[in-house]
Order: C-alpha cells, then sequence, then structure tokens
C-alpha cells in the first residue's frame, strides 16, 4: 500500500506544475493579445495620417466671422425663429 503522505505530494506536485505551465501559457497569450492592439494602434495612426484637416486654410479674421454668422442669419426665416 502506497503511503497516503505519497500521493498527496504526488497531487500537490502535479497542481503545481500545471498552475505553472498555465500561467506561463496566458502570459505568452496576454503578450500576444498586446503586440496586436499595437500594431492596430499602428495602422490607425498610420491611417489617420494620410487624412488632411478639414477647415479652412487660414483662420477668419473676427470681422469675417461675424460677417459670414450675420449672412447665415438674415437667410433663416422668422417663422424658423420665433
Amino acid at each position: 500500500m502506497i503511503p497516503i503522505q505519497a500521493v498527496i505530494g504526488s497531487v500537490v506536485s502535479i497542481a503545481f506544475y500545471s498552475l505553472m505551465l498555465y500561467g506561463i501559457y496566458k502570459i505568452f497569450q496576454i503578450s500576444t493579445e498586446i503586440s496586436e492592439m499595437k500594431d492596430l494602434l499602428r495602422d490607425i495612426k498610420r491611417n489617420t495620417e494620410e487624412i488632411p484637416p478639414a477647415g479652412p486654410a487660414r483662420p477668419q479674421s473676427h470681422e469675417d466671422f461675424m460677417r459670414t454668422l450675420a449672412d447665415e442669419a438674415a437667410r433663416v426665416p422668422d417663422e424658423i425663429i420665433g
């Protein structure tokens, strides 16, 4: 008959090695996920650099902005305003 202490020691050893292997597996899995995220972020950055910013080529002066705003307000029918 096998002593119970030897059986318990074997079970604990197997469980310990299994947990160690699982931990190593998870570390490699996480590192793969992180490298995929980095690749996606690089692709996003590369794609956004190609798109030129929208808007006017030069900033408007305050007077030009107010004139444009007044022109647009004049085009709005009075029924909509009030």
